[in-house]
């Protein structure tokens, strides 16, 4: 999975928690409880979008070490441009 290290333990768990939520709302549409399945739908997708956010972080930190990587082989100090920054 495509997340940062620290975000593997969460990742894993919003995972299981799709595949539970699809496997209920299945059970709940073959029960014929719409009703319920629809519950279980909006939870997998509430799962997914949280899912989604730490792939979204991890494409964000990977561009921005792909920018880091850019400014050293231009020979640009990042540590320099990072104390300009601080500057008031």
């Amino acid at each position: 999975m495509n997340v940062l290290p620290g975000d593997m333990q969460r990742a894993a768990q919003l995972l299981d928690c799709c595949d539970y939520c699809l496997a209920r709302a299945r059970v709940d549409q073959f029960s014929r409880n719409l009703d319920g399945a629809e519950r279980w739908v909006k939870e997998f997708l509430r799962c997914k979008r949280d899912l989604d956010e730490l792939v979204r972080r991890k494409e964000e930190h990977d561009k921005l070490l792909q920018i880091v990587e850019l400014m050293k082989e231009r020979g640009i100090d990042i540590a320099i441009v990072m104390g300009k920054g601080n500057e008031g």
